[in-house]
């Protein structure tokens, strides 16, 4: 039993990029943030925030231009356009001194309380994260019934007011066509799978998966639930990832070949190639099909860096302080960070092949 634990915990350790466990909840005798006017919205939000700062250190950093950007990207947070005219961001610590717990204030609901990043002892950081929330039950007046539970402006959250979802790495399960058969396992096992289109495979084969209910059982075990699925998905990647390497060598060693020539010749390149270029390097570093010195492909930003939100911000500006680009490349934007991009991704193609995989491809 302890392997076969230890086995499911490094499967989720490979594929799960990084988790955010969120408790939504609404004040008594207020409406909902949706249904307020600009002015009222400001005045609420301003209320809100000053209880919970007399209760518990906060920062805010409502005003902080990089993370207004990076935010959702980096923790799963409103991102900038979705953000009312009464949106707070506050920053504060859970009880266990280290963990940090993000305040969203009159975004869809008046407070959502986040945890955030790449853990996944799930309902250790999901007590830390109940035992802060519960703390502001009495002074804030959470809204809540006897037969319901917690009420929300989304009906989903109604009971709990618990969101958990896990954005996830499936390269070996994309390449082989399964997405939509995640999807319908995922609904009928109450979790549910955010894609466009089931039948493509999303930028860097990225899926986030997420609770479908908060209604019906304990905030535990909706938790324990969830983490059981993704234990049977990654099980399922697990053998799709071999099965590239035992059964398709010559179709694998062709991802990894062009993926070295790529990002050794690219000059430009979008934030979409690079996250599939890094999703194909992932497969093969966790695989051993490719060795690399200094890549930690379990970089809790490892996909993050790339986006469109994020790179520039993290990276750009530094590279573009070092690297002298074209005039033409360096006074328009999309070019200048597609550039940029191509040059921060360069250090990426110094992997090697596995002698395995090329013989394994030289024999099929």
């Amino acid at each position: 039993m302890a392997s076969e634990a230890s086995r499911a915990e490094l499967n989720l350790r490979l594929f799960c990029v990084k988790t955010q466990i969120s408790l939504v909840r609404n004040v008594r005798g207020a409406v909902f943030p949706g249904a307020m006017g600009d002015r009222a919205a400001k005045a609420f939000g301003k209320r809100l925030q000053g209880a919970i700062a007399a209760r518990v250190q906060v920062e805010d950093l409502t005003d902080d231009d990089d993370l207004a950007e990076m935010a959702e990207v980096y923790h799963g947070l409103a991102p900038r356009n979705e953000r009312g005219p009464g949106y707070r961001l506050l920053k504060a610590t859970a009880p266990d001194g280290e963990t940090t717990v993000w305040c969203e204030v009159m975004s869809a609901n008046h407070l959502t309380f986040s945890v955030s990043g790449d853990f996944l002892d799930f309902e250790e950081k999901a007590t830390l994260l109940r035992t802060f929330v519960d703390a502001l039950a009495e002074p804030l007046e959470f809204v809540s019934t006897r037969e319901l539970g917690y009420l929300t402006a989304q009906p989903t959250l109604v009971g709990t007011g618990l969101r958990i979802r896990t954005w996830m790495h499936l390269g070996g399960l994309a390449h082989f066509g399964y997405l939509r058969e995640l999807c319908n396992a995922a609904e009928v096992k109450g979790t549910l799978v955010e894609l466009e289109r089931p039948e493509s495979t999303p930028p860097g084969s990225l899926v986030i998966l997420f609770n479908r209910f908060s209604l019906g059982a304990p905030m535990m075990e909706i938790v324990r639930r969830f983490k059981d699925f993704l234990v049977r998905v990654s099980e399922q990647e697990t053998e799709a990832r071999w099965r590239m390497l035992r059964d398709e060598p010559f179709v694998f060693l062709d991802i990894l070949t062009r993926a070295k020539a790529v990002l050794k010749a690219a000059t430009m390149m979008s934030a979409e190639e690079a996250l599939d270029l890094l999703s194909d390097l992932r497969l093969g570093l966790t695989t051993g099909a490719i060795t690399a010195k200094k890549v930690n492909p379990l970089d809790p930003h490892w996909f993050d860096d790339a986006t469109e939100r994020v790179f520039y911000r993290a990276h750009g500006r530094a590279l573009r302080r070092k690297h002298v680009l074209p005039h033409d490349v360096d006074t328009f934007q999309p070019w200048r960070e597609e550039a940029l991009r191509a040059v921060w991704m360069r250090s990426l193609a110094g992997f090697s092949l596995s002698r395995e995989l090329v013989e394994r491809a030289d024999e099929q």
